[in-house]
Formats: C-alpha cells, sequence, structure tokens
C-alpha cells in the first residue's frame, strides 16, 4: 500500500510538473500593420495552438520550456517560424508578408513523419484552405480535379472515384484513401466512396494526395497511390462555423432539368480547460443527380463484327468496325448504353437459328425492348448525402494528445461495376481511438457499414423475362442449335417482314411488345419493387422459380497500428521510423456476394505488416543530399506474404529541389476479387480464389472467353472452334509493381514555382477480370454457345501473365504577376504497354502472326486479344488564372480543363469505346464580410453547360452552379 501511495505521489508530481503553464501572448499583422484575424499560431512540436483575434491578438498557454518556437501560418501569406525567449514571451510581434505562391507546405504523407513539401521523396500534393477558396469546385474533394494526373471518375453527385497512373477503374482497388489515418474504403467493396462517408466539408483541413506507390509505408493498398484526408483539431479550429450552398445543375435536359439541389453544414468545437476539446460537425446534401441517359447503341466487342479486321493478315484488327445505328425501330440489336433488358450480352437478345422458317432471320441477332434507368429507379434521380462526426480529445501532456472519435456517413449512390448497381440507403459509421505524442503514435479504429444494394440491368431484365421470356427453346438436333417454340423472340419473327429499308423491325418489336409492362404502371412498379427488395438467396413474393436481385455488403473492419520515431533515441545520428499493422476483415453478405464456408458461417480475412525507414540528412557546403531506405512487409492469409523495399533520395541546393526514388510493391486483391459470386445463373463478378471459383462451377464447368465466342457466333463453319478458359485458382497470387521516378521542384525569385516528374512502371501478375460465358447446363459443348439463353455472362479475376508497362510525365506551374494575381497550370501525359504472354511465359502473335510486345493497350489488334482496363486519357491538362485580393474583399478564379480521348474496355453492360476527349471551364467569385466572419461564394464547374462523360455508361456531367455563404470560427 505505501509503495502504491508513493506511485502515486510520484505521478501527480511528474504531472503537476508536464502542466506548469506559460502564458503565450501576441500580436499578428500584415506588412502595413493591419491586424490579420484568423491566423494559426501552433507551438512547434506540440498539439498546442489558437487562431487569432479580429485584432490579431493571440494568446495560448503551454507547459514547454522557453525558449520555443512558434509555427505562424495563414491564407495568401508566407509561414514563419517564430522563436519565444523570456523577454518577449508577454508580447510576440509577429508579421507575415504577402505571398502569390506558397511553397513551404509542410506534409506528412511521403515519410509519415512531417517534411517540407519541395524536399519530399516522391511526388506529393497537397490541397489546403488556400487552394479550397481559390477552387471553383463545389467541395474540397472536388478540388482534386485540379491536381496534376488525377482523373476523377464521377459515379455519382456525392462518389467520385479517385484514379492515378493508369487502370481507371469507377471502383479503385488500388489507390488507399485515408480520413484521419482510417481507410475510407468499404470493407467488403474494396473501394472509396468519395464524399459519401467522408468528412464534413467544414471539417478538412487539408488534403495530401501521392500519385505512386506508397506500399513501403502504407500497405499493399497503396499500389497506385495515396490521399490522405485530415480533419481539423480542436484546440487549433474553435468556434461555430456554419455554411448554406444552394445550386442547381441538369439544365438544357428537355422535360427533366434544371433541378435544384441544397447543401448545408454546421462545426462547432471549443476547448475547456487547459486540456480537453470537442468538436460536433454534421452536413447535409439533397439534390437530382447528374442522370445517365445516353442511349446511342453500345459499343462492345461482343458484338457482330465489332473489330474492322484484314482478312489477308489472319484477320487482324484495324480498328472498330461497328457503325452503331441509334434507332431500335430499324435497327435488330440496338442496345441502348443507359437502356437495360436490352442487353446483348446480359440475356436480352436472342440469335435466330440458322434453320429458322423466316430465312429474312436466319443467325440473325435480335434485341428486346429495354427500359431506361431512370424508369427502372422510379426515384426521377433524387440523391442525398448526411455526414456527421464527433470527436473529444485530451491532451495528457503538452505533447501527447488523446482521442476518441465517431465517423458517420448516409446516402444513396449509385455505382457501376459489371453493372449500374442502386444503393438507396448506404450507411458506415468509424469508431477510431487515438493516442499521439512527438515521437509515436497508436491508433485503432472499426468500420461497419450496412450497404444494400440491386442491380439495375439484371432487374430491367427480370422485369422483362417475368413479363414474357425472350425466347422459349428446345434442343436441335446433334450439333446444330436449339429450336426456337415460343416467347417474345417467337412472337417477332412471325411479325417479321422485309418492308423496305428494315422497316418491318419497327412493326415485329409493337407486336412482340403487346402488353408489355410500363414503366410506372402498377405491375412494372410491384415487380420492380419484388426483385430490388428481395435478396438474390430468396424467391420474390408470389414465385417458387425467381430470385430476387437484392445484395447486401454489411463486412465490418478492425485496424490496430502503431507508429515510433526512434530518431531522438539515436541522438539524431539518423532518422529511424518504424511500424506495424494488424487487419480484420469479417465479410457478411448472407451469400449474396461473398459464398459461405462450407458450415456455413461468413468467411474472415487477416492481414499483418510491418515497415521500418531510415534518412539522414548529409550536408556538403551548399549543397544537401538526403537518402531514404524503407522496407515493408504484408500477409494477407490466403495469399503469400511479401516485401516491399523503396530506396529515395533528394538533393537540394538553394532553390532546386532533385529528387528520384524506386519501389517494389504488391497489392493484396480486394475482398470482392478473392471471394466475389453472383447469384446461380446471373451473370456477375467472380473472385479468383478456389472458394469463388470453385462455386460458380467454373471447375467442372469451365466458360469460354468472349473474345473466342463472337467470331465463332458471327461465323461457324470459318472461326475457330472456341476452347474451355481453365484457370487454376490455387495460384491466385497478389499483383506486382515495379516503379522508378525522377522528378523535380524549384522557387525562382519567389514568383515562379515548377514541379515536374517522370515514372515508369512494371506490372506483373496483373489481377485483370476478362468476361467468360458459362453454359447455364453443363455438357452443351461450343454449339449451345450460338444460342443466348443457354449462358450467363462472367467477369473472371485471374492473374494475367501478360507484362505490363505504364510511362508517364507531368509539370505543374504556377506564375506570380504581383497585385495577387497568379497564373498556373499543369499537363500530364502517360500511356500503357503492353507485352502478351501465355501461360507458359511465350509470347503471343496477334491474328497476323506478329509478336506483341510492348503495344499500345488501346491498339485494335491488342484489344482484339481481350481487355486490359488501362482506361486513361493520354494527354491532360489545366489552367487556371485566380487573384484572391481583386480588392480587400473580392476575389475570382477561372479554369479550364482538358482531357484526351480515352480506350475504355469497361463492364459486362458497359462496353468498348473510344470516349471523346472532353473539356470544361470553371469560375467563381468571391467576397469577404470581415463583420461577421463570412464569405459570399458565386461558383459554377463546366459553367458552358457542354455535357461529357468521364466513363462509358455514367451519368454525362453538365453545369453544376451555386451560391454559398460560410461563417467561420464564430463565438470562439
Amino acid at each position: 500500500m505505501r509503495q502504491l501511495l508513493l506511485f502515486l505521489y510520484f505521478a501527480l508530481l511528474v504531472s503537476a510538473s508536464a502542466w506548469a503553464q506559460t502564458t503565450i501572448s501576441g500580436r499578428v499583422t500584415d506588412s502595413k500593420s493591419q491586424p490579420l484575424p484568423g491566423v494559426n499560431v501552433l507551438v512547434k512540436g506540440t498539439t498546442t495552438g489558437t487562431v487569432t483575434k479580429p485584432d490579431g491578438q493571440f494568446s495560448l498557454q503551454t507547459s514547454e520550456s522557453l525558449p520555443l518556437t512558434l509555427q505562424v501560418s495563414f491564407i495568401g501569406y508566407g509561414r514563419q517560424n517564430v522563436v519565444v525567449r523570456g523577454n518577449n514571451f508577454r508580447s510576440v510581434d509577429i508579421k507575415l508578408v504577402e505571398e502569390a505562391i506558397l511553397t513551404d507546405e509542410v506534409v506528412v504523407s511521403a515519410s509519415r513523419v512531417p517534411e517540407d513539401i519541395q524536399k519530399a521523396p516522391v511526388t506529393v500534393e497537397k490541397l489546403g484552405a488556400r487552394q479550397f477558396a481559390n477552387s471553383p469546385a463545389a467541395t474540397p474533394f472536388d478540388a482534386l480535379q485540379n491536381v496534376k494526373g488525377v482523373d476523377l471518375l464521377t459515379q455519382s453527385l456525392t462518389f467520385k472515384s479517385v484514379n492515378v497512373r493508369g487502370f481507371g477503374a469507377n471502383n479503385n482497388n488500388r489507390f488507399l484513401q485515408l480520413t484521419d489515418g482510417m481507410d475510407n474504403r468499404s470493407p467488403g467493396l474494396g473501394f472509396g466512396f468519395g464524399t459519401v462517408a467522408g468528412v464534413s466539408d467544414l471539417d478538412v483541413e487539408s488534403i495530401e494526395l501521392i500519385p505512386g506507390a506508397s506500399s513501403a509505408l502504407y500497405g499493399p493498398d497503396a499500389l497506385q497511390g495515396l490521399m490522405l484526408t485530415t480533419s481539423k483539431n480542436p484546440f487549433t479550429y474553435q468556434g461555430l462555423s456554419a455554411q448554406v450552398k444552394v445550386g442547381a445543375n441538369n439544365f438544357g435536359k428537355t422535360g427533366f432539368g434544371p433541378k435544384p439541389y441544397l447543401d448545408y453544414a454546421i462545426r462547432y468545437a471549443k476547448q475547456l480547460g487547459t486540456r480537453f476539446a470537442f468538436k460536433v460537425n454534421f452536413q447535409r446534401l439533397t439534390g437530382t443527380d447528374f442522370i445517365a441517359d445516353d442511349y446511342s447503341d453500345r459499343s462492345t466487342s461482343a458484338r457482330t463484327g465489332f473489330f474492322s479486321t484484314d482478312p489477308d493478315r489472319g484477320g487482324i484488327a484495324t480498328g472498330i468496325g461497328y457503325v452503331p445505328n441509334n434507332d431500335p425501330n430499324t435497327n435488330f440489336q440496338y442496345d441502348g448504353v443507359n437502356n437495360y433488358g436490352d442487353d446483348i450480352n446480359n440475356g436480352g437478345a436472342f440469335r435466330f437459328p440458322s434453320n429458322y422458317a423466316n430465312t429474312l432471320l436466319r443467325n440473325q441477332l435480335v434485341t428486346r425492348t429495354g427500359y431506361t434507368e431512370l424508369e427502372v429507379l422510379g426515384n426521377n434521380g433524387k440523391v442525398f448525402n448526411n455526414r456527421a462526426n464527433v470527436s473529444l480529445h485530451y491532451k495528457l501532456t503538452d505533447k501527447i494528445e488523446a482521442s476518441l472519435g465517431w465517423y458517420y456517413g448516409n446516402g444513396n449512390f449509385i455505382r457501376t461495376a459489371s453493372f449500374r448497381e442502386y444503393f438507396p440507403d448506404y450507411r458506415r459509421n468509424q469508431f477510431k481511438a487515438e493516442v499521439r505524442g512527438e515521437n509515436f503514435f497508436l491508433r485503432a479504429y472499426t468500420t461497419q457499414q450496412k450497404a444494400e444494394g440491386w442491380n439495375i440491368g439484371q432487374t430491367a431484365r427480370a422485369i422483362n423475362e417475368t413479363w414474357k421470356p425472350l425466347a422459349i427453346t428446345v434442343p436441335g438436333a446433334p450439333g446444330q442449335p436449339s429450336v426456337l417454340t415460343g416467347g417474345w423472340a417467337s412472337e417477332f419473327g412471325l411479325a417479321y417482314f422485309d418492308g423496305g429499308k428494315n422497316g418491318g423491325i419497327e412493326q415485329a418489336r409493337s407486336v412482340a411488345d403487346r402488353g408489355r409492362y410500363l414503366p410506372g404502371s402498377p405491375e412494372f412498379n410491384r415487380l420492380r419493387d419484388a426483385y430490388a427488395n428481395t435478396f438474390n438467396t430468396d424467391f420474390i413474393p408470389g414465385s417458387t422459380t425467381a430470385r430476387g436481385l437484392r445484395f447486401r455488403d454489411n463486412s465490418q473492419l478492425w485496424h490496430y497500428e502503431g507508429m515510433y520515431n526512434f530518431t531522438k533515441l539515436l541522438n539524431d545520428a539518423v532518422d529511424v521510423i518504424a511500424g506495424a499493422s494488424l487487419r480484420h476483415y469479417a465479410l457478411e453478405s448472407g451469400g449474396t456476394a461473398f459464398p459461405r464456408r462450407p458450415d456455413g458461417s461468413e468467411y474472415t480475412i487477416n492481414e499483418v505488416g510491418a515497415y521500418v525507414q531510415a534518412s539522414k540528412n548529409l550536408a556538403f557546403g551548399d549543397l544537401t543530399v538526403k537518402p531514404t531506405v524503407a522496407v515493408r512487409y504484408d500477409k494477407n492469409q490466403y495469399l503469400k506474404g511479401g516485401l516491399t523495399p523503396r530506396a529515395s533520395a533528394v538533393v537540394s541546393y538553394g532553390v532546386h529541389n532533385l529528387r528520384a526514388s524506386w519501389q517494389s510493391a504488391f497489392r493484396n486483391p480486394s475482398p470482392g476479387q478473392l471471394f466475389a459470386i453472383p447469384a446461380a445463373g446471373l451473370a456477375g463478378e467472380i473472385g479468383g480464389l478456389p472458394q469463388a471459383y470453385n462455386g460458380a462451377g467454373l471447375n467442372t464447368n469451365p466458360g469460354y472467353l468472349q473474345v473466342e465466342v463472337t467470331p465463332y457466333q458471327n461465323n461457324t463453319a470459318t472461326a475457330a472452334t472456341p476452347q474451355p478458359f481453365v484457370v487454376d485458382p490455387s495460384r491466385f497470387t497478389t499483383e506486382k509493381i515495379k516503379t522508378w521516378e525522377i522528378g523535380y521542384k524549384t522557387l525562382v525569385s519567389n514568383k515562379f514555382y515548377v514541379d515536374m516528374f517522370y515514372f515508369a512502371s512494371r506490372y506483373t501478375d496483373f489481377i485483370a477480370a476478362q468476361t467468360v460465358y458459362q453454359l447455364l447446363t453443363p455438357g452443351g459443348g461450343p454449339t449451345a454457345l450460338l444460342t443466348s439463353s443457354n449462358y450467363r455472362t462472367l467477369q473472371v479475376n485471374f492473374n494475367n501473365t501478360n507484362e505490363i508497362f505504364v510511362r508517364g510525365a507531368g509539370i505543374g506551374a504556377e506564375y506570380g504577376f504581383g497585385k495577387g494575381y497568379t497564373l498556373s497550370g499543369n499537363y500530364t501525359y502517360q500511356n500503357g504497354l503492353v507485352t502478351a504472354r501465355d501461360a507458359r511465359g511465350n509470347i503471343r502473335n496477334d491474328l497476323s502472326g506478329v509478336p506483341v510486345v510492348k503495344r499500345k493497350m488501346s491498339n485494335p489488334e491488342v484489344a482484339q486479344l481481350g481487355r486490359n482496363f488501362f482506361i486513361s486519357p493520354e494527354n491532360r491538362y489545366n489552367i487556371s488564372l485566380s487573384n484572391t485580393r481583386l480588392t480587400d474583399r473580392l476575389g475570382a478564379t477561372i479554369t479550364y480543363r482538358w482531357t484526351d480521348r480515352t480506350w475504355v474496355e469497361q463492364g459486362i453492360t458497359q462496353g468498348d469505346i473510344w470516349l471523346p476527349s472532353w473539356s470544361s471551364v470553371d469560375a467563381q467569385v468571391s467576397y469577404k464580410v470581415p463583420s461577421f466572419k463570412s464569405v459570399v461564394k458565386l461558383g459554377g464547374t463546366n459553367i458552358l453547360n457542354k455535357y461529357y462523360a468521364q466513363g462509358y455508361g455514367l451519368a454525362r456531367i453538365g453545369g453544376l452552379y451555386y451560391v454559398s455563404i460560410t461563417f467561420d470560427e464564430l463565438m470562439r
């Protein structure tokens, strides 16, 4: 007992000593001695900070002994480090100098420790208060669209997918998104949801982005890069902040637009005493989404004669030969991009037998009539999003802070994978506990989500099939196609005649469509709701054969990690950090998205990782060199573990900073790429593990590659008979990359800033899902593929044997003209090359017999051999002219964005196409009202309202116009 009392006495003595407070006061002004309100003042090396009052005064308490350093920063002014000594700590006088170009940003993402952005070992971008204020984008997240090398693929008004350095995806699982250190991605679906479940816009302090492999410090999920969003600390950013934003979109759409939207947010933070602070955030957005309303004839390699070919060279593809016909009344196989149920490779088309009675239709592929996306959704495009956060912060000492946080996201959105899928009420909770000190952190968090959605295309098909089957057939003679005996196709065939210029198609469709369920009718709504609200493991009400189309992914994630900086223990001889992490996934889909274990339980996934990094600043006169080496080990329980080493160096001479890095990394497949499996008989994605591959029956009933089946269907007599596509799922492994990069940054005369880079990457064991047709009845043989109702379409994940090479370069520049004017811009170039290899490692030839060695993946003769999914524009650039100080209150920005055409290979019901180039003009004007601590902003993106799509089948983006008023840090 006595020892316990002595221990408590000693602990109290240490605590009291640690909290002996010194009050530091002062004033911050500009070069004209005018007070600057809202300036951030932080005690270096601690979490103690404050913001200046309207008269520029500040006061803070710290237990740090004098002398100490204050870090002072404010939008539009150069950052300062001010030394406080015993003779000035009660009246610190600080003057900030206006700068049009700010380059003294501090970043933590590149090396996991704070460092000057100019001396970061890899390319890193940072967006902060200055960039958010100047950007015409409606949200901080949307401001990423102006960062060099970044492609934002817009899935929904609140859901945009970040893509960098090739292999663009609507659901990018090669890119890691962290929010306050927590993985922002869905535990089961495996991709980030953008702002659907992010932090409130008012609470975003900064966004850092690394466009390149970052696995050495952040693990295998950061194969292509990472984004780190940091929220505002309540000790530093206090008071009441509020924002109201009203706007409209969907202009110029006949019978639909324009549509209004409302976005409002509130934040309150308060420090109580010297140790405790809290913050509360809430944001809500309501409006109408941009609508996917492209009804042009779908471009897909599943089409008859999709590639134009050269018969004298073995049938090699020379381009796209399919000529779209957007009129369903004159086109047998009209398949609208955002029409569903008419899909030629999802049970919406019938190929008439070669011996069909109506000779005009023999071997003819005919699609049935589909429904538009808006008709199937039935919600008129309404979208909503709620975000909330509560965080409690407690200072254990002046340098150690503990926090507890709750992060909530809720909304509806559409995502595009193999199909378009609608999530009507997504919900996610994240809970985090963290202790962070000057040289360490310990963090634990969990992600709990409720994600239930349904497949829009499958639902449209099911409504059609329930009303009237596409075709009723009986098996034909050996070696012959099935015989048509009834259904929609039979009625079409009996009614069709050659009415001149194919005029008979309209009449035949009209006859076959008699009695069809019309969108919005009671019959249509009843069936739509039955399929959408019944899980795919259950039969819809009133049926013993038709199963629902709803799936769920209520998966959870638990993550634990820590890091320690050993530099001080090593007397600053070398900078060394080390860390480790443990992660546990609990998949929970009830068998609707992932298979179950043999005992009926859900699968789980465990991952472990550990890393160490060492660096050293070496000075040689005016020249400094900072070499850094890092290595990380990661292991997923279902796959082989591996090392991810990185070596880098930064050479600095005056204002010149040259960087170089090399890294070898790998990526663990997402849970979906491991386990995904569609419902029985339906199209969808298949995971690469034996549990998914065998669960889909591919081990006993292998499918056939679409690229081999399509020529066979077009011309059975001359095309090669397709062979079963067999994969060994036991060899499924991690995706690997080796990449190197060089870059250069400089600031000339504090007016001209340049950042440029070049990188080269090589992928092996690349995971790319190929489209495969699997017969619904095993043993039918290739001839069964001549009837579309005999098979389903799958996208099978496996390790491609090809070698893939990605090369790219970029440059960003900013010039300050004086008087507040800055001209900035960036340009990025990248391309993807492939060396095609077979399963034995031998180089494959194209159909003309020429080896496929380092050829562009967009070349038709390469695309003819199978999809590679590079999906990235070769060129893109942005140009901005801005002035935050047109007057002492008025600022403005105008931005022009241009993106090159893009070769797209995407999904089951998406397609293969050259997506046209697009451009956008964005602008904003802002006005400060200091007396109310507010800013009024009038802005818009794509203000010329030139509609464009960032992905095939996605919603086309038009003008978005808004006016907002923001009140910041009232009631401090």
